[in-house]
């Protein structure tokens, strides 16, 4: 992502951090809404990007694809929006960032010092029943207000599919989760998304992997059209009468101020045939951390990095749905996809490393 040195009024900054529809979606139409109450501050900031800061976009490839042959003016116009956008990603994911890595366990972590809140039980690992609210189009609602489950990627409409798939597993008394720390507001005024994606594909064949009887584990490099990423580990991994699976997707070097690892992990029974618990996490590093984690597999990290769960099951759970929330939690990770049975194009697959 690139660093633009602009103004940015604190009042759009926090309007966008607590959107979940996020600037990429909405900053086009606000910037040119009159009537909205952010226009002429937004405006400002249109007109306060410096030529040189221009010049950088128009010769970017990526800006120069879906723009670059429109008239100057419009051009002019989508490089403002270009970089307004970009730069507003990068404060916005910082500040969430910053949020996650200051709760300390004991302390009510945001948002839920919120009154519409203050009667939910907040676990030890920072999460509270899923239960507690109604859920719509991966909304999730209680006493007039809204909430989103803490997306476990910069873009904030990744935690929609894993909402979704949730409730059509079945689980929502059993699940718990984390809330975004800045995805909030009315109930009256939020709004409501809809998001078509194909994911099919058999279930990851269970009944094979109550025989493996030793630990296998890979490494898979993403295509160029996968989610943005350094590498995915997973591992099968035996512990008595358990066998976990271990997934987790690491961020590029130069996102750590902005991106964490997805990490999902699964524990089946050999004893019951059955999956007893689930978790999806994210893993926030330092620089000197992901150098550590780069050089070792997923299952021999150990305690580097900083982990937050997203959500937990505490089993059972239907073999067959625990392959929908793996292929949903790592959304366009088309490794992960494949690994849990959905059919996907060997054009869109990364290579074994």
């Amino acid at each position: 992502m690139s660093t633009y040195k602009i103004w940015i009024g604190e009042d759009v900054e926090s309007y966008f951090a607590a959107s979940p529809i996020g600037p990429l979606l909405e900053l086009g139409s606000v910037a040119r809404n009159k009537d909205h109450p952010l226009f002429y501050e937004i405006k400002k900031t249109f007109d306060l990007v410096q030529s040189d800061i221009l010049a950088q976009v128009f010769a970017d490839d990526n800006f120069n694809g879906p723009y670059g042959k429109v008239s100057q003016e419009e051009k002019e116009w989508f490089a403002r929006e270009w970089i307004i956008i970009e730069e507003l990603n990068r404060r916005i994911r910082l500040r969430r960032r910053s949020h996650l890595l200051k709760q300390n366990e004991g302390i009510r972590p945001v948002p839920y010092h919120d009154p519409e809140l203050s009667d939910l039980e907040v676990s030890s690992d920072g999460l509270v029943p899923l239960s507690g609210f109604d859920v719509e189009e991966g909304v999730l609602l209680r006493k007039g207000r809204a909430y989103t489950i803490l997306p476990s990627t910069p873009s904030e409409n990744s935690s929609y599919w894993i909402t979704r798939a949730l409730l059509a597993g079945g689980l929502q008394d059993r699940t718990w989760v984390r809330l975004d720390p800045m995805i909030r507001g009315q109930a009256s005024e939020f709004p409501r998304m809809s998001y078509k994606m194909l994911w099919w594909g058999p279930p990851l064949r269970w009944k094979d992997v109550v025989n493996i009887n030793q630990e296998s584990f890979g490494r898979w490099v993403p295509a160029p059209l996968s989610h943005k990423s350094e590498f995915t580990d997973f591992a099968w991994v035996l512990r008595g009468e358990e066998i976990h699976l271990f997934l987790e997707e690491m961020p590029k070097r130069n996102d750590l101020s902005i991106a964490g690892s997805r990490y999902f992990h699964v524990i089946f029974s050999k004893t019951t045939e059955c999956v007893v618990h689930l978790d999806g996490a994210i893993r926030i590093y330092a620089e000197d951390e992901w150098d550590q984690r780069r050089d070792v597999h997923v299952h021999r990290t150990g305690k580097v990095g900083k982990r937050i769960k997203v959500f937990r099951i505490d089993g059972p759970i239907r073999l067959d749905i625990v392959s929908s929330l793996g292929g949903t939690y790592f959304v366009w990770n088309y490794d992960v996809s494949h690994f849990f049975g959905a059919s996907v194009p060997r054009s869109l697959l990364g290579n074994d490393g």
